[in-house]
């Protein structure tokens, strides 16, 4: 982590968080193009593996295995509701809510029994100087 000093004045306090803002914006854009090129080195290694009947190969640097795994996939959300329902099979499910729904319920004075509120504090930057 970086340890910067923060300043105790507001205006020069404002200034540093533009500024480190900026700066991990752009790191944020130089990772983001690396994380492409590595899911697209991911995938066509994937396919040359699979082509070629490899689970593994060493280069230079290292090793890269491939394994291979069965994962579920919801076909029919119906269905699967239906199932989660009548087993009780709550844990099927992540254990979050959809904000965008429940603040639409609150809109129209609808209160979701078990549901909170939490106030959030967020800021915005405009006119980058």
């Amino acid at each position: 982590m970086i340890d910067l000093p923060i300043s105790s004045h507001l205006p020069d306090m404002v200034d540093q968080y533009i500024s480190t803002r900026a700066q991990r914006l752009a790191a944020d854009r130089l990772a983001a193009s690396l994380k492409e090129a590595e899911d697209d080195m991911y995938k066509a290694i994937i396919a040359k593996y699979r082509e070629q009947g490899l689970t593994a190969l060493g280069g230079k640097l290292g090793v890269v295995k491939m394994k291979e795994s069965i994962e579920p996939i919801a076909m029919d959300w119906p269905q699967v509701w239906a199932y989660i329902a009548e087993h009780e099979a709550w844990e099927l499910l992540h254990k979050r809510i959809t904000v965008t729904a429940v603040k639409e319920r609150w809109d129209v004075g609808e209160e979701i029994p078990g549901v909170g509120r939490v106030t959030k504090y967020s800021l915005s930057v405009s006119g980058d100087k």
